[in-house]
């Protein structure tokens, strides 16, 4: 009786082992397809986000022409001498009748929505910023569509009545048997007097015609660094680079640089935090260099670049060098220049420190790195 009980046992035993094997092959198995499922759907979304970006930056280089073309109409009532006749004048008239607008495309991501396949996108960072985006590109393609109703219905009072659009139209974009014009061009009504009521009712509508397309402008540059960066985000995953930062700094270093006291900070960090991304707030990493030049803290700053802080990690978007243009830190510029930081190094946005200083409005800096990149080029 004892022999066969421990028998039995045995073979229970062997039962159970055997199924939890067969269960733990099963969910590697499964664990196995979902992740190639999660990499064919981010690659897919890497997809629709060139189809986006190349979208963008179409929209912005045709919005820089049109807004151009604003300004240049409104030149002869300045009392510039244009001639009305040219082709730049007329390709200026031209390009204010166009309204185009964002689509985007997400096809990816609605699908990975529709399917509830979202969730097999295993990182919360990764998943909280395809929303983000997605959020983002539909309210970008909602500020065109409500800004170019307002620029249509501008477009029709502003030119109907002082443009001669027959002749504008049918004899600058046809010719021979598909030309309908019905008389010479007349632009008679650009050399008008700049206090004549009609001038003044055209350039109001002008310049806000000018304003929308601004908005859209802005709103299109916003969403095209943020598709930037989302595909710098799922490449980083999809080579299997860590991208949920969830390391926090802890409160005595955080106190050291918002006092700038490095005598403190050098006794408190180790090698291992020169290079750690730490998280400051929700997706928002940052490595403790950058986390001092943004809190003005530069003391702090010097001490770390001393410490061979590794100048171009951009654990976010941007370099040391680029945070320092940004808040306008010339002297730690000129630093970190001089420790090698790279001047020609390119964020994920697709921008150079030179950039920021032209964004952020630091001209003394954009002359620094001009005359330094001429020196050393």
């Amino acid at each position: 009786m004892g022999k066969y009980f421990k028998y039995a046992i045995g073979e229970i035993l062997l039962v159970v082992i055997g199924i939890l094997i067969a269960l733990q092959i099963n969910n590697w198995k499964d664990a196995k397809e979902n992740k190639k499922i999660e990499f064919n759907y981010l690659k897919g979304i890497v997809s629709n986000l060139n189809d986006d970006i190349d979208e963008l930056e179409e929209l912005l280089a045709n919005d820089s022409l049109t807004i151009n073309a604003y300004t240049h109409i409104l030149r002869p009532f300045q009392g510039n001498e244009i001639n009305l006749y040219s082709r730049a004048f007329l390709t200026s008239l031209g390009y204010v009748q166009l309204t185009p607008k964002f689509d985007g495309n997400s096809i990816v991501f609605e699908d990975m929505k529709s399917s509830g396949k979202i969730n097999f996108i295993q990182s919360d960072a990764l998943r909280f910023a395809l929303f983000e985006y997605y959020n983002l590109s539909q309210k970008n393609n909602e500020v065109h569509k409500k800004n170019n109703v307002l620029i249509n219905n501008l477009i029709a009072k502003a030119f109907t009545n002082n443009l001669d659009i027959n002749s504008l139209v049918e004899g600058f974009l046809f010719r021979d048997n598909w030309s309908a014009q019905l008389d010479p061009l007349d632009l008679s009504f650009f050399l008008k007097d700049k206090q004549n009521v009609e001038v003044k009712a055209f350039a109001n509508r002008v310049s806000t015609m000018k304003g929308l397309r601004k908005m859209n402008h802005n709103s299109s540059f916003n969403t095209n660094q943020r598709a930037r960066k989302l595909k710098a985000l799922i490449e980083n995953y999809l080579d299997g680079k860590e991208i949920d930062f969830t390391t926090k700094v802890s409160p005595k270093i955080l106190l050291a640089i918002q006092n700038d006291d490095a005598e403190k900070l050098t006794k408190l960090i180790s090698k291992e935090d020169l290079h750690t991304c730490f998280e400051i707030q929700a997706n928002y990493p940052i490595n403790l260099l950058a986390l001092s030049i943004e809190s003005n803290a530069l003391q702090c700053a010097k001490l770390l670049i001393d410490k061979d802080t590794d100048l171009e990690q951009a654990c976010y978007d941007k370099t040391a060098l680029m945070y320092a243009v940004k808040y306008g830190h010339l002297d730690l510029v000129k630093y970190l220049l001089k420790k090698g930081a790279d001047i020609n190094k390119i964020s994920v946005e697709g921008n150079t420190a030179m950039y920021y200083a032209k964004r952020y409005d630091h001209p003394e800096i954009e002359q620094f790195l001009i005359n330094y990149k001429t020196a050393n080029d």
